[in-house]
């Protein structure tokens, strides 16, 4: 069985939105395996993919995949979940270990630290919601989410966007202290192999 299957299967993901799910499970997941990928939330489409337009870079989240190992992408917003109340984040990548929450924010700007703060913590609101609907889910199919993977969360800013190490820092104590823990990384590029917990 691919990893792609047993990461789904072990989690019991499918099951889990199997009625709740805006579309059928099986169309807002992909899986590649390159030793880099990028993934951009698509504009036009309204939802997260994996791309390889050179042009996207400015607005992707690399991953370096450098055991080539199977990553699946879950499109979250407006494919597996469509207009949930108080927002949810935009997709997750995932494999049969680690399972990364990612909310785009690549068309906010931050001419102010208010605005900076208000970026973040819309990201962060909407990464708590979805990490509140996952375990919810999963567990009404017997599933407790956060012993059957490693979780972390992403948010990916535009790289024009105020870089304040105090306020990430700020944020990232503040998020794992109400959630169990789960590491908060603001960074435009993650290292598959190394578990961010």
């Amino acid at each position: 069985m691919a990893v792609n299957q047993q990461a789904i299967d072990r989690i019991k993901l499918d099951e889990a939105f199997a009625t709740e799910a805006n579309k059928p499970f099986n169309e807002c997941w992909t899986v590649r395996m390159d030793s880099e990928l990028m993934v951009i939330d698509d504009d036009e489409g309204k939802f997260s993919r994996f791309t390889d337009n050179p042009d996207d870079e400015q607005k992707a989240l690399m991953v370096i995949n450098e055991n080539n190992r199977q990553i699946v992408l879950l499109s979250i917003d407006n494919m597996l979940i469509k207009e949930h109340k108080g927002g949810i984040c935009d997709c997750a990548l995932f494999d049969d270990k680690q399972f990364r929450f990612v909310e785009f924010k690549t068309n906010a700007y931050g001419n102010s630290m208010e605005q900076v703060r208000e970026t973040f913590d819309k990201a962060t609101s909407q990464l708590k919601e979805t990490i509140h609907v996952f375990k919810d889910r999963l567990q009404k199919v017997d599933i407790q989410f956060e012993d059957a993977v490693t979780l972390s969360c992403h948010v990916v800013v535009s790289q024009r966007f105020p870089k304040s190490r105090a306020i990430k820092q700020e944020y990232q104590i503040s998020f794992a202290d109400e959630n169990d823990n789960i590491g908060l990384f603001f960074s435009e590029k993650t290292h598959w192999e190394k578990p961010e917990k």
